[in-house]
């Protein structure tokens, strides 16, 4: 689909405007392969991210080499998104979100763990692509992030000493 815009320029104005209806559509996600029939939550997928990342999936040595993995996408942008084996990792300042995301027409997932600040967060959008062609789950995972991972502008407080 490189090139070619998500939606036409009808559905987009459309969209815009506000009077794009909602269509009906029978899809059974399972369709794939992968998917192996099974049906999941958000707590499930919270629980997944949390045992893989926190090292209760693969054995030692497999772990290190799992999140050792990741490597910048773009070479001139180092502290940007990097990928390895089946992980992306985000950093924040000292923060590091450790996720995968998938989709399948008409849903977009995000699933990421950040065990050193115990914050896991799960988004499934309905959605793939929103109309300026981002994966939606991956926009609002960066906007509830760029909330959770803010560093204060403001210098710590100094301890005052009272006189007597």
């Amino acid at each position: 689909m490189v090139g070619t815009p998500a939606y036409s320029p009808q559905v987009q104005a459309a969209a815009r405007a506000g009077t794009l209806l909602p269509n009906d559509y029978e899809l059974e996600p399972f369709f794939r392969y992968g998917g192996g029939g099974y049906r999941l939550h958000a707590n499930d997928l919270a629980t997944w991210i949390q045992a893989l990342v926190g090292g209760r999936v693969l054995n030692a040595k497999y772990q290190r080499r799992w999140l050792d993995s990741p490597q910048p996408e773009d070479p001139s942008k180092p502290d940007g998104k990097q990928y390895g084996y089946g992980i992306a990792k985000l950093h924040w300042g000292p923060n590091t979100m450790s996720f995968h995301g998938g989709e399948l027409p008409g849903y977009n997932s995000f699933m990421g763990d950040d065990p050193a600040n115990h914050v896991t967060l799960v988004v499934w959008t309905n959605l793939t692509v929103s109309l300026d062609e981002k994966q939606t789950a991956n926009t609002l995972m960066l906007k509830v992030l760029d909330q959770i991972y803010v560093v204060s502008p403001l210098l710590p407080t100094q301890d005052v000493k009272r006189e007597k």
